[in-house]
């Protein structure tokens, strides 16, 4: 019954216009940082700052038709650039030390996951003609498989473009802090938007193209990820920033 009422309800999110998707998705990761803060702290921003890079790594496999753009451009863009709101609040309130420890903690659970589902898919499925009460995990290992096989030049790509463009963020943001004492937008969204720029260079030259067997051309990919996905950065920095002026109403005590 469950099954068939989230099989219902997927079709209908299909059938939704994806810009209605978008928005909901960017509330929701919003809420979500918002709340985790409020119950447990920068513990709660670890936690989804581990869960959500593995996610976004996910996710952008998936290319989608957006309406106010003439390419298809990749997903992953609400969920990472939720991440960098999650290193400036950290930078703002906890200070510079716990930003840094939660892109370790980051980078370390994406390798952990990556590892873990790589061992997960060398197991030799079971035999359907021997086991056919158990057919149905055939069918899910060939799944598990495709979505979780590594692909190195994503692994290289996102890791490498994940790391610099997060320590940059972390360094713009505390240099603008160190110079000008007010204005939270505005290293918040200087500090996002240099270094947004450079994660998608690198990202998509890594993983698309240099590192590729079937590399994109650096037009299309300029246009589809480059352009397109920065694009759609700039606006989730700018959404972001009543964010992060938000978060210290939920922070209850600042360690």
């Amino acid at each position: 019954m469950l099954e068939g009422i989230f099989q219902d309800f997927s079709i209908y999110l299909n059938n939704a216009p994806v810009i209605s998707i978008w928005i909901f998705q960017i509330i929701f990761c919003y809420a979500t940082i918002l709340l985790a803060l409020k119950y447990y702290g920068k513990i709660g921003i670890y936690i989804y700052v581990s869960i959500s890079i593995i996610l976004a790594n996910i996710q952008v496999l998936k290319v989608v038709e957006f309406p106010f753009f003439p390419e298809p451009m990749a997903l992953g863009t609400v969920i990472f650039i939720s991440i960098f709101l999650c290193t400036d609040i950290l930078s703002e309130y906890y200070g510079k030390d716990s930003a840094t420890k939660c892109i370790n903690i980051g980078i370390c659970s994406y390798i952990f996951s990556t590892i873990i589902m790589f061992l997960t898919i060398s197991y030799n499925p079971i035999n359907p003609e021997i086991f056919p009460n158990w057919s149905w995990s055939y069918d899910m290992d060939k799944a598990i498989t495709i979505l979780f096989l590594p692909q190195f030049p994503i692994i290289v790509g996102s890791i490498t473009a994940f790391y610099i463009s997060q320590k940059f963020d972390v360094f713009l943001f505390h240099y603008i802090r160190n110079r000008i004492k007010k204005g939270l937008w505005l290293r918040n969204n200087l500090s996002t938007f240099v270094s947004q720029f450079i994660d998608n260079i690198i990202f998509s030259l890594l993983a698309f193209n240099l590192l590729s067997s079937n590399p994109v051309p650096l037009y299309e990919l300029f246009i589809s990820y480059g352009l397109g996905i920065y694009f759609l950065r700039i606006i989730l920095s700018l959404l972001d920033t009543p964010v992060i002026y938000s978060a210290k109403y939920f922070i209850k005590e600042i360690d």
